[in-house]
């Protein structure tokens, strides 16, 4: 705080005791009660320490409120983002990988869930849902081509100090970098050992299951708050098999 500003409050706090002291004055002199005014003073005295911690207590609410408001606005922007430039894309690569992918879409159905409001249990199915990730089923050197590709972005996605915020999205994260990780590392995919293509399954799965609860509760977000985005992003969910249909 520099001095013109400790000046300028200097100011505003002996105009503001001026007339506090012109009106209990003014009280004194037009009542002739001195002994009233300053029982009502010290009354007033008495309950300010009260009055400045409720105060203090309500605005301090409002304020950590007004900002995990805006901190969760700014959370769902850059998780749009994410799914925009790689999640869905990354979904629907590691899906291939999945025997159960024709029983997992048979099973759920996420705009009619969403639609009835029904969070709980599509939370449940994918809970319990058994996926069966298997590293032999699909391309290996087209998802670790399309992770290259993409690496810086998700490396920058972690100095974002919002997604301190979102924990689960930032395990998210590391399980996606991590399949990066492990799919660069390897020269030769298609000469694994088994040993290797099966830690490869884990990291897949785990992965994957991340991806989806995540999309899963940006959709959810989306359904609660706009439902004109979720219209568009529920047609382009990457459980269709066309990217986006047009109605």
């Amino acid at each position: 705080m520099n001095s013109k500003t400790i000046k300028n409050n200097l100011i505003i706090i002996a105009i503001l005791l001026l007339i506090s002291f012109g009106i209990y004055y003014f009280q004194v002199s037009y009542f002739h009660d001195i002994h009233e005014t300053m029982f009502l003073l010290f009354q007033e005295l008495a309950f300010l320490p009260i009055s400045v911690i409720i105060i203090s207590y309500i605005l301090e609410k409002y304020l950590k409120s007004k900002e995990k408001e805006e901190n969760f606005q700014k959370l769902q922007i850059i998780v749009s983002a994410f799914y925009s430039e790689i999640g869905s894309s990354l979904i629907r690569k590691i899906s291939k990988f999945d025997k159960n992918l024709i029983m997992f879409k048979e099973t759920i159905d996420f705009e009619q869930e969403l639609k009835k409001k029904d969070k709980k249990n599509i939370k449940n199915t994918l809970k319990n849902f058994n996926y069966n990730i298997d590293s032999y089923e699909s391309d290996l050197k087209d998802l670790k081509e399309f992770l290259i590709s993409k690496k810086t972005y998700i490396a920058r996605m972690f100095e974002n100090p919002n997604l301190l915020e979102h924990s689960h999205f930032t395990d998210m994260l590391w399980a996606v970098y991590h399949v990066l990780d492990e799919l660069e590392n390897r020269d030769d995919l298609e000469n694994l050992p088994k040993n290797d293509m099966d830690h490869l399954s884990i990291d897949f799965k785990r992965a994957y299951i991340e991806l989806i609860y995540e999309w899963f509760e940006y959709m959810s977000y989306l359904n609660r708050e706009y439902p004109y985005l979720f219209s568009l992003a529920i047609r382009k969910s990457p459980f269709e098999d066309n990217e986006i249909i047009f109605q």
